[in-house]
């Protein structure tokens, strides 16, 4: 589609096609027309997607730490090869927190299983092609059971998700 229009607007009128203003060839006996479509036809061939300037972009595993409170998720995370046209790029992070608990009254268990998500975006600055930041957002588990239980937590995973919208650069961190 994107080399389409351009060739429209570019192909030279045919015989008998009609000359009003919603025709096919009225663009290019509109000179001001013509010239907007080519610059932007040549633009758009030249620059290319952001994603494709950025197919190197990628987040580092080694650098990413992932902590969780029990009510704040803080994600920190490196991005290495971001070659963007602009001075910042825009990073979503998503945490999951899935927990299991044993919980007791006398006799009487329960196994509890809860979870919850939490998520932020925010532009991080780029410098010398790096994208170092630390997200820090609320996820809250709330387990639900009767009062004169006791709780005891079993089992803790969460898993966090990196999405850089500008370069495509993913990552998926997943701890126990």
């Amino acid at each position: 589609m994107l080399f389409t229009e351009p060739r429209a607007l570019l192909a030279s009128r045919r015989p008998g096609t009609s000359h009003d203003r919603g025709s096919p060839g009225a663009a290019w006996r509109n000179p001001a027309r013509f010239a907007i479509a080519a610059a932007t036809a040549t633009a758009l061939l030249a620059a290319g997607s952001p994603a494709a300037l950025a197919a190197d972009a990628h987040f580092v595993p080694e650098a990413t730490v992932v902590g969780w409170d029990g009510t704040v998720a803080t994600v920190t995370f490196r991005e290495v090869n971001v070659a963007l046209g602009g001075r910042t790029t825009t990073i979503s992070t998503k945490l999951t927190a899935d927990v299991k608990a044993f919980c007791t009254n006398g006799e009487t268990t329960l196994d509890v299983h809860a979870s919850a998500t939490g998520l932020t975006t925010a532009d991080y600055p780029i410098k010398n092609g790096t994208v170092a930041g630390t997200a820090k957002f609320p996820v809250q588990v709330k387990i639900e059971h009767d009062p004169g239980y006791t709780c005891v937590l079993r089992h803790k995973e969460i898993t966090a998700f990196l999405d850089d919208f500008r370069t495509g650069a993913t990552l998926v961190h997943h701890q126990n």
